[in-house]
């Protein structure tokens, strides 16, 4: 049975109306502040987190992965009264999703669901996708790729310049995406994204330049 975890101003409420609402859910905690929810919750292992909040623009953009990290839970089901764009836009995930609220207990129990199954599906893609690929070393070191900014061919022919100089350029912005600061899961994607995009250019750029180095017979 899945245990959920309530925190809004009007769910202690409705659960005493209303108790049969979430059958087939274990209700471990339900309250109205924070301060109460991170002494009392986090040993209680909830899977769901169904967190009510009047103004999102007034909620710390941090608070919500905070909290599930807290709790160890899977998912957080956000209601809110007034909206915040920003913050949809910077939290929206597998893990988390936001829905206009107030929410009677009827509707609660069927987004936790929703969203349970909608994490399962996430899990099982990502168990069975195909490992990443290790990308291929560099081919040429600096000090090569040095030399060839300066060469000369026997014709005007500046390709080997270009080439070093485009290699030498996704060479060092792969090892910065690899490396550059991520403030959130949408931040790790996107760079995971570029870091993946730069090291194929930046190997297809180096056959390039291999083809080319062996066509014009230059020894590096």
């Amino acid at each position: 049975m899945v245990k959920l975890a309530l925190l809004g101003d009007t769910y202690p409420t409705q659960l005493h109306v209303n108790s049969r609402a979430l059958q087939g859910l274990e209700v471990v905690w339900a309250g109205t502040t924070l301060e109460s929810f991170r002494a009392n919750v986090p040993g209680l292992r909830p899977q769901v987190l169904a967190l009510d909040f009047v103004d999102l623009g007034k909620i710390p953009e941090k608070l919500v992965p905070e909290l599930l990290e807290l709790t160890g839970a899977q998912h957080a089901l956000v209601s809110y009264r007034l909206t915040n764009h920003v913050m949809l836009q910077a939290l929206t995930s597998p893990r988390i999703r936001f829905v206009q609220g107030p929410l009677p207990l009827s509707l609660l129990h069927v987004h936790v669901h929703r969203a349970l199954d909608e994490l399962r599906q996430a899990n099982d893609k990502a168990a069975t996708a195909s490992p990443p690929r290790t990308p291929r070393p560099p081919r040429f070191t600096h000090e090569q790729l040095g030399q060839l900014l300066e060469i000369v061919t026997k014709v005007k022919c500046e390709c080997p310049n270009h080439l070093a100089r485009l290699v030498s350029g996704l060479l060092s912005f792969e090892e910065y995406s690899r490396t550059c600061e991520s403030q959130d899961e949408k931040d790790q994607r996107i760079h995971a994204l570029l870091y993946r995009q730069t090291t194929s250019a930046r190997e297809a750029m180096e056959d390039g330049l291999v083809a080319l180095l062996e066509h014009e017979n230059i020894r590096l």
